[in-house]
């Protein structure tokens, strides 16, 4: 088997990065192959001294660019010694045969990045914020055949594409895979989805919701420039008073009802279209701080 690092970035997350482990040790235990790395972003929980009790996994601290998953990632590139570098995200539980899956499907001839499945885990207790989280964030399968981008928590990836294109850009909160996997595409390298190498990650409730939306949006005008398009702010105040498309709520509600087997999400609809408009807001205006903030910098 060819040699394979698993980067795992990790903040305040102990209780996930606990379920991330032992799904991913049940897997690697005939495959000395395989070295799990541990990236700490500063937590203050037990993270680190939960990650301490598995043997075969060795741990970084990134402390000089806090509140950074791309630097936490860079860290463990430095130092991975496989061939295939896989980016996983402590709160991305990994389902049955995962591994195997994705480096089947990281095989395959003209392939040079994996971005597996991501099933939402709702804890028991569906809520509008998670289902609204769960219908519209990640979407990889999306983002990769239609867009020719992928997102990082879920991510199997050669070795010679870092070589290539390079690490990710440091000091970044958000949106630096995306723009990271479109350099990637422009430069040749082809991106592909695997319905099989499926990981459960927790939704976020509607406040979480709103806080990852708003880092997104911050940081779109730099995804913006990197593929020249122009967005102004008056676009974006346009944005704020435009209403959220009903039947596009509706599609993907009942996409993910099909996709989770999870009828009752239906009842929510209504209530998912209010949210629709509030993070749109959200999105719009943290939207236009980006833009300034972008201006400001490049006067």
């Amino acid at each position: 088997m060819i040699n394979t690092s698993i980067i795992i970035t990790v903040f305040n997350d102990e209780l996930y990065l606990k379920k991330t482990l032992n799904a991913i040790m049940e897997q690697v235990d005939d495959m000395p192959s395989v070295e799990i790395i541990v990236v700490d972003n500063g937590s203050t929980d037990n993270s680190v001294k939960l990650a301490k009790t598995f043997s075969r996994v060795k741990i970084i601290l990134e402390n000089n660019h806090l509140k950074s998953p791309y630097s936490c990632r860079n860290r463990g590139i430095e130092i991975a010694k496989g061939e295939v570098i896989i980016l996983l995200d402590s709160t991305c539980v990994p389902g049955d045969k995962w591994l195997k899956n994705g480096l089947s499907a990281l095989a395959k001839e003209d392939t040079d990045v994996v971005g597996g499945k991501v099933l939402f885990d709702f804890e028991g207790k569906l809520t509008a914020g998670k289902i609204y989280d769960s219908i519209t964030n990640v979407r990889m399968k999306e983002s990769i055949e239609i867009k020719k981008i992928a997102k990082a928590g879920n991510l199997f990836i050669k070795r010679k594409v870092f070589d290539s294109a390079g690490v990710f850009p440091e000091g970044i909160r958000s949106g630096a895979d995306v723009r990271w996997t479109h350099k990637v595409s422009q430069l040749g390298f082809n991106i592909v989805y695997s319905p099989d190498a499926i990981v459960y990650k927790p939704a976020r409730t509607y406040f979480e919701l709103l806080r990852k939306q708003w880092r997104v949006g911050l940081h779109q005008p730099l995804i913006w420039a990197d593929n020249n398009k122009t967005v102004t702010i008056a676009n974006r105040l346009k944005q704020i008073i435009s209403p959220v498309s009903p039947s596009g709520i509706k599609r993907l509600l009942n996409e993910q009802v099909k996709e989770q087997n999870i009828p009752e999400m239906s009842k929510y609809y209504f209530r998912l279209i209010l949210i629709g408009q509030s993070v749109k807001i959200i999105m719009a205006i943290a939207n236009i701080v980006g833009i300034l903030r972008f201006k400001n910098k490049h006067d």
